[in-house]
């Protein structure tokens, strides 16, 4: 199904694709496929010939239907439970990426290879977001996540007018947030806005100048009573509601031309329609 009144959602470039596999995107999280939908985090598709007959078939975001899983499903990688297609940001989709998502997406590489294996043959592109707004002339970036990211790799900061590329000099810790209520010196917990990126045993910075301190995370803590950062040692310093904690983020090698929002995506490689999609070999 395809509303051709939709015109903000779903691949909107040139070229025009030959075939639509589905979209725009009705919701956030599906594609309708009459009486059907697709999530875009987890699914299946499978291909068949003329006869019936499948000739090719995969899981992606997750070992959804077993039988349509390609490749070995014991050992198919660290944090993973059966082989199956990464899904980028949680979402199988070429379209411009909505705030705070990255236009990104699976595929096989080399391109049109095919091992049997969901997890040999498909990769994806490195991607984050910016967690912390960065100036134009600052040489390092905040990110919500730092892999696939490697020191000496080109990458491109934001979309459309506001694109530029810049070379990583080192890479660092994720996460970019600020402290939720204000922190007494000797505390161990931190009360924070949110703590996307941030894993126990990262090395991180609270607050700016002459107050800044480093510290490592021992524990996260999402709920109901709030998201709190657990350290492993007492804080050294008092700390006032809205400062800034922060992982040591990307570190460029030359200054930023120009200013990048919160949700800004940052990526190796995007999706390129109408030609084979580039990617690093490395699995993302």
């Amino acid at each position: 199904m395809r509303d051709a009144g939709v015109t903000t959602a779903g691949y909107q470039g040139t070229p025009a694709p030959n075939q639509w596999f589905g979209g725009p995107e009705l919701t956030t999280n599906a594609v309708a496929f009459g009486r059907f939908s697709v999530s875009f985090r987890a699914g299946s598709v499978v291909l068949r010939d003329a006869s019936g007959l499948v000739v090719d078939s995969l899981n992606y975001g997750g070992l959804v239907d077993p039988w349509a899983a390609e490749g070995y499903q014991t050992t198919s990688g660290s944090e993973q439970t059966g082989c199956h297609v990464p899904a980028p940001g949680g979402a199988m989709s070429i379209g411009p990426a909505a705030a705070g998502a990255t236009n990104t997406s699976a595929g096989r590489f080399p391109d049109g290879a095919d091992t049997d294996s969901n997890c040999t043959d498909f990769v994806t592109q490195a991607a984050a977001t910016v967690s912390s707004a960065a100036d134009a002339g600052a040489t390092n970036i905040k990110v919500t996540s730092v892999a696939g990211f490697d020191a000496g790799q080109k990458i491109m900061i934001d979309t459309g007018a506001n694109l530029e590329t810049a070379v990583i000099a080192t890479v660092g810790t994720a996460g970019a947030t600020s402290v939720g209520a204000a922190t007494d010196a000797g505390a161990t917990v931190i009360p924070v806005v949110n703590a996307t990126g941030f894993r126990d045993g990262q090395t991180f910075t609270i607050d700016r100048g002459t107050n800044s301190e480093t510290a490592v995370v021992a524990a996260v803590r999402r709920g109901f009573g709030g998201t709190t950062i657990t350290v492993a040692a007492p804080l050294t310093r008092a700390h006032s509601a809205g400062a800034q904690v922060s992982g040591t983020g990307i570190t460029l090698a030359a200054a930023l031309a120009r200013a990048h929002a919160i949700g800004a995506q940052v990526t190796d490689n995007v999706p390129t329609p109408g030609a084979p999609n580039r990617y690093d070999r490395k699995p993302h």
